[in-house]
């Protein structure tokens, strides 16, 4: 790892460029700078350290909100003079308490937007891998399922299908909606507890997409 470190080509402040990017969700949290002490220390402690050039000193992220971004993996570019890091966050990255700091677009028509965007799936599913990993938390219920074990889950399933079967006779769309998300959630805690990423869906998804029908196509 040091090897690789020493090849990476620091600009004339002995800087690199560094970018943040959700492991689960692929968008973009944030840019900064590192230098080697800040790449060291991230490596060391698995969470992103950075150089503040304005205070010039070592920062933690999250070190004051307790927002902090838990290293997945580095990748340096191809011509090692920039950094990205893909990073599991722990609440908002932004200072302004958006998801991303890039969350302004030049487009002025970007406020008659929608503003949940689709990678919504992944940032919940996100969050329930970290309450698998922390069953301990007494106010999750998502922690409570993953230590009940997997009959509970899918005893869950079974209720919340039953649930979307009725919503969907009496034909109520918002109970349709409720009813139905209560269930996708329900799934991917089954899928995160069988250590199935919600990627590997979306990939099968992808998979029959213009199959013919005896394949089990998504297509008319």
């Amino acid at each position: 790892m040091n090897s690789i470190i020493n090849e990476i080509k620091y600009n004339e402040k002995n800087l690199v460029p560094t970018i943040v990017q959700n492991y689960s969700t692929g968008d973009i949290l944030m840019f900064a700078f590192s230098n080697q002490e800040s790449l060291e220390k991230t490596i060391f402690t698995n969470y992103a350290h950075f150089w503040s050039r304005s205070r010039k000193k070592l920062w933690k992220k999250g070190e004051e909100s307790g927002n902090v971004l838990k290293i997945k993996n580095i990748y340096i570019d191809c011509d090692k003079d920039c950094i990205l890091f893909t990073t599991i966050p722990d609440g908002p990255t932004c200072h302004t308490k958006k998801i991303s700091c890039f969350h302004t677009d030049i487009d002025e028509k970007v406020s008659q937007k929608p503003l949940i965007k689709t990678g919504v799936i992944e940032q919940v599913f996100s969050l329930i891998e970290e309450r698998k990993g922390n069953t301990k938390e007494i106010n999750s219920y998502t922690s409570s399922l993953f230590k009940e074990g997997l009959d509970k889950i899918l005893s869950k399933i079974k209720e919340e299908c039953d649930e979307s079967i009725e919503a969907s006779k009496f034909k109520n769309k918002e109970n349709i909606i409720y009813e139905f998300t209560d269930l996708l959630y329900h799934m991917m805690v089954a899928l995160s507890f069988h250590d199935i990423n919600i990627q590997d869906i979306f990939q099968e998804l992808e998979k029959r997409i213009g199959k013919k029908k005896k394949d089990y196509t998504l297509d008319e």
